[in-house]
């Protein structure tokens, strides 16, 4: 029995040594490095004549150096700008996602594009690779149309067995491309903290995911633009057709057949009736709706990052702090998988016994999808509440940012439509003056492994419009957390008992975060 431990560590080794030589074998021989240079493009410059360009042309001259902005907080309005926009565009689309998953929503924008592309407009769209498994034969096909190219950032080596591509090489695959945002036209950028996939705008999927994203216009858009083609003519974005094998006739029918009977089922009629309530571009379009006008910086990390070849100076919460600037008066901080870390928690926890007003929204562990991250900001709870941090964890029934909770609530299988429900905005506020909206969390993967993508707002109004949504929804949608007389901690929510144990949880799960919190992985979460 004593030798138990040690024979199976040995064979987990031996095991693993073989499972990297075959990725090295295989990566060699069955799909040779790509080697660059790669085909160089550039973001198209807007056509003043094409429609989007033309209709915004008046609000952009009358508020010169300023962007409009407007929040897309209700995720079929998200979604719908998104759709929208590609039917409307002339000339370009440039995409660049973390994940776009091939479910219900991930085909209604795949069809937009494709649909752009058929009538002349430049698409490019650049992807993650970590979040493409299962997808090759249908990436390999849009890759094919006219006017399409995929690109897809930081590769497998391997296809199918992807884990053997991370136990050869886990440096690397282990940092990925994070970043989320759709240009259109050189005009109109939409970017913030979604994927593309049905969690994060319906609750069809029986998940979903409160989030946030911003549409402007004005200088920030060539920002973007120009980060887009940094990553795209970046050495660690490969062209799909170097990766990617020729799909044959008879599995491309498949495909396409799969795809309209997906398209055909009720999810697909429930989405089409709900975003035919947003007509999101024809009110941009026609002016109908109001832009916040402010400055914003685009910030971003460089694509080195994923190579480990970044500088520090360089990287966006380098940026991000001197752009949010130090808090006189309140921070509010949301972040979906929240590691503060020891610097991080000891900046919070200065703030706060300085007079600022700190209030932290995060998951909680019933909420999370990522529960091993959880452990990495549990037993911070004590310390940044006794130095007088406001925490709330969000609930799994929560309700927050849905304006159409009849047509998203609508499941078409059994049951409720609120069982798991996340957070999943990236947003902090300075002061109510300054807001970060993107995709970064305030954990270590976000600060030194993934690259990341946002933008600073300098608008009251925008500020504004988060902290009273925040007051309005978060009650009534959190767990507030607080500490008891012996310091235990407390969860307490509006019409209901207080708990004095993690709610909705069962204890393997608790002793999971006990355990968990001991692992020195915290560097990684």
């Amino acid at each position: 029995m004593h030798y138990g431990a040690p024979i199976l560590a040995l064979a987990a080794l031996v095991a693993g040594l073989a499972l990297a030589a075959a990725a090295r074998i295989a990566l060699r021989h069955r799909h040779p490095r790509p080697m660059g240079p790669h085909p160089a493009t550039t973001a198209l410059a807007p056509d003043p004549a094409a429609r989007i360009p033309a209709a915004l042309s008046g609000g952009l001259a009358a508020h010169p150096g300023l962007n409009g902005i407007h929040m897309l907080i209700d995720p079929m309005d998200a979604l719908a700008a998104r759709i929208e926009m590609a039917e409307a565009a002339d000339t370009s689309i440039d995409a660049q996602y973390y994940l776009w998953k091939s479910d219900t929503a991930g085909l209604l924008l795949l069809n937009a594009l494709r649909a752009a592309a058929r009538r002349g407009v430049r698409v490019r769209l650049l992807l993650d690779d970590n979040g493409t498994a299962g997808q090759d034969d249908m990436l390999a096909l849009l890759d094919a149309e006219e006017n399409i190219e995929v690109r897809l950032f930081n590769p497998f080596p391997m296809r199918r067995a992807r884990v053997l591509g991370y136990l050869s090489d886990f440096a690397r695959l282990n940092r990925r491309m994070h970043n989320k945002a759709m240009i259109f036209d050189g005009t109109v950028t939409i970017l913030g903290g979604r994927n593309i996939g049905d969690d994060y705008y319906s609750t069809l999927s029986g998940n979903f995911f409160m989030d946030m994203d911003i549409a402007a216009a004005g200088p920030v858009v060539a920002d973007v633009a120009a980060q887009f083609d940094t990553y795209w003519n970046a050495a660690p974005a490969i062209p799909a057709r170097a990766i990617l094998r020729p799909v044959a006739p008879s599995r491309a029918q498949a495909l396409s057949e799969a795809e309209a009977t997906l398209l055909s089922r009720p999810e697909a009629r429930a989405y089409h009736a709900a975003l035919r309530e947003t007509s999101f571009a024809g009110r941009l379009l026609r002016g109908e709706i109001p832009l916040k006008w402010c400055k914003a910086t685009l910030i971003s990390d460089p694509p080195e990052k994923v190579h480990g070849r970044a500088h520090a100076r360089d990287m966006l919460w380098r940026y991000l702090r001197r752009s949010l600037g130090r808090p006189e008066t309140e921070l509010l901080l949301i972040s979906p998988y929240l590691v503060p870390t020891r610097s991080g928690a000891m900046a919070l926890r200065r703030f706060a016994r300085g007079g600022v007003r700190v209030r932290i929204l995060t998951n909680s562990f019933a909420s999370t999808d990522v529960g091993i991250v959880h452990a990495g900001y549990a037993h911070w709870r004590r310390p940044l509440l006794r130095a007088g941090v406001e925490l709330y964890e969000y609930t799994p029934d929560a309700t927050a940012g849905r304006a159409h909770p009849d047509l998203l609530g609508k499941r078409i299988k059994g049951t409720s439509p609120f069982s798991r429900n996340k957070l999943h905005a990236k947003v902090f506020v300075v002061d109510r003056r300054r807001v970060f909206i993107g995709s970064f969390n305030f954990d270590p993967r976000s600060l030194r492994l993934n690259t990341e993508l946002g933008v600073v707002i300098d608008s009251e109004a925008v500020a504004g419009e988060i902290v009273e949504g925040f007051l309005r929804e978060v009650p009534r949608n959190a767990w507030r957390l607080s500490l008891t007389r012996t310091l235990r901690l407390r969860w307490t929510r509006p019409g209901m008992p207080p708990l004095t144990r993690e709610p909705q949880t069962s204890w393997p799960q608790r002793a999971f975060v006990v355990i968990a919190s001991w692992l020195p992985i915290e560097w990684m979460l």
